[in-house]
């Protein structure tokens, strides 16, 4: 692939679940000629519709340009993507960026990061934050980290999905550390939310007057979301999945514990996630784990 014809880079991305379509529309419609590649292949066509190229492989999309970009949903598909038999490193450019958006292990970022540097490449942690909505308004916010200059060269592209980039450091755990401190922070203001309605509805409270103390507690718009969902019980209207929490609390203990610390508060969560998906809401909104208290 070939710069546009405003001088805009080809981008190779990988991975085409919700998020990962949405950046990647974003960064279509910024003028970036495109070629993505996804597991199944039929959730490319809306942007081969819209002048994407459909590559074959992750190998075959990182031969066709300079820059890579990955939304994947754990640390096993990225990883399987870039070092499989027709992974990222087979094809990768010399000089290339890759540049990876999902919430992994602090551990496989680094790792990722060497072997990109054997590879001749160099790899960016990029994990983002928001939600879907957040992803198709082209308004994510982004913990980076990686070579500086890497990062310079490809921070007019991830400013286009993610205005607010946020460069931790140099070694790219520490971008998935901070994306897990972030989450940390999401999952253990879910907890209260339920915990607190839990207490008020067994108390006999007004059912009012928590949500009342939450939102005015809360200032953030994402978090006051989350206040009607858990009130109203509305876990299938879902915005990540029981399944993905109970990774990424895995991965916040995990990451906390290398570091000597324990998460009281997330294995509590962990236990909770865990008995919601024995009860058969795997699939559910993530904040469903509230119901075990209010049982």
């Amino acid at each position: 692939m070939t710069m546009s014809s405003d001088g805009k880079p080809p981008i190779a991305f990988l991975g085409l679940s919700k998020m990962g379509h949405a950046m990647a529309g974003n960064l279509q419609r910024a003028g970036h000629p495109l070629v993505v590649w996804n597991r199944s292949a039929e959730k490319a066509e809306p942007l081969r519709a819209t002048g994407a190229r459909v590559a074959e492989s992750p190998a075959a999309a990182a031969e066709a340009a300079d820059i890579v970009i990955s939304s994947l949903a754990d640390d096993a598909s990225l990883r399987a993507v870039v070092s499989g038999p027709e992974g990222v490193l087979v094809g990768l450019r010399p000089g290339a960026v890759h540049i990876g958006t999902s919430t992994v292990s602090p551990g496989l970022s680094d790792e990722l990061a060497g072997l990109h540097a054997a590879a001749g490449g160099r790899y960016v942690a990029g994990p983002v934050v928001g939600r879907v909505p957040a992803a198709e308004a082209a308004q994510l916010v982004t913990f980076v980290a990686g070579d500086a200059g890497a990062i310079e060269a490809v921070r007019a592209v991830i400013t286009t999905y993610a205005p607010m980039m946020l460069v931790v450091g140099e070694r790219q755990s520490q971008a998935s550390v901070a994306k897990l401190i972030a989450n940390f922070l999401g999952v253990s203001a879910i907890d209260l939310i339920g915990q607190s309605l839990a207490w008020a509805e067994k108390s006999g409270l007004p059912p009012t007057l928590v949500p009342q103390l939450l939102a005015g507690f809360f200032g953030n718009p994402g978090t006051r979301e989350y206040i009607a969902k858990v009130g109203e019980r509305d876990f299938d209207s879902v915005g990540f999945t029981a399944a993905g929490g109970l990774k990424d609390v895995r991965l916040m203990i995990d990451a906390a514990h290398a570091v000597n610390q324990r998460l009281t508060s997330a294995e509590a969560v962990r236990v909770k996630l865990d008995a919601a998906i024995s009860s058969g809401w795997r699939e559910k909104d993530w904040s469903c784990f509230t119901d075990i208290d209010r049982a």
